[in-house]
């Protein structure tokens, strides 16, 4: 059973067949995926990113550098050699999921079976955003508000604003620093855009076919950048099918193996 204080899982499997890992974008945490638990396949074990700075990790100091965000996870790397798995990343969830990915295959681990991006632009591009992480509280607040991805219950709230500061500062300093190395991975990729997203341009969604040494296929979904909270139900179709189509290719390739 995994224990590490990085990954929450909502339901645990005895035998789960295939784990989904979920990325949190900035400013998020793993409650956006939650509700999937109950849309999944029985044979899925559902695995939500936990970082520092958040949740039942509050008081921890958040990570504020790429590296050190993979280096926590790469403690825990033999959970992604036991089980086949997927990756699930909205915005900065998906690249850290890249990098982790990168990682992962340096190290002869077995490749996510298929890697699902969300909300982002590829890895290997600089931002286009202005570095809002060393802003003044107010103005660094505003442009919380702006984004739309904080809770206004939390961005009214004084005391709740102060509390989650420092890992919102974090977060989105490691979301402008962080440029990944072109380098492909294993894995056939699934991106998913928001129709009406302003933050992410077509042409950024296109860039990771430069990522995948496979298929890569980008789909538009109805919304801006949080679409994944808009239109969730849509987004979680998108995941099902993945999932089923996974399950069902590598039940096919037991049988071919029986036979």
């Amino acid at each position: 059973m995994v224990k590490a204080k990085i990954f929450t899982i909502p339901k645990p499997r005895i035998a789960p067949k295939l784990r989904v890992f979920c990325f949190p974008f900035a400013g998020g945490s793993f409650t956006t995926y939650i509700p999937w638990v109950h849309c999944l396949n029985d044979d899925v074990e559902l695995v939500l990113i936990t970082l520092p700075g958040r949740a039942s990790r509050v008081s921890e100091l958040s990570h504020d550098q790429m590296a050190s965000i993979i280096s926590e996870l790469l403690e825990q790397k033999s959970i992604f050699a036991d089980v086949p798995y997927i990756f699930f990343g909205h915005s900065l969830g998906s690249r850290i999921a890249f990098e982790l990915a990168v990682n992962l295959q340096y190290l002869g681990i077995t490749s996510p079976q298929y890697f699902i991006a969300s909300g982002s632009r590829a890895p290997h591009l600089a931002s286009r955003r202005e570095s809002i992480h060393h802003l003044p509280k107010s103005e660094f607040i505003q442009k919380l508000g702006e984004l739309n991805g904080t809770p206004k219950e939390v961005l009214s709230n004084s005391e709740l604003i102060d509390f989650f500061i420092p890992a919102l500062r974090a977060d989105f300093k490691v979301a402008h620093d962080y440029r990944a190395k072109k380098i492909p991975i294993e894995s056939p990729i699934l991106v998913l855009g928001g129709k009406d997203d302003i933050d992410v341009t077509h042409l950024e969604l296109l860039a990771w076919r430069e990522l995948s040494q496979r298929e890569t296929k980008i789909t538009l979904i109805p919304g801006g950048h949080f679409f994944i909270n808009e239109h969730k139900s849509v987004v979680i179709e998108q995941v099902d099918f993945v999932v089923n189509l996974v399950l069902t290719c590598n039940e096919m390739k037991h049988v071919d193996e029986i036979f």
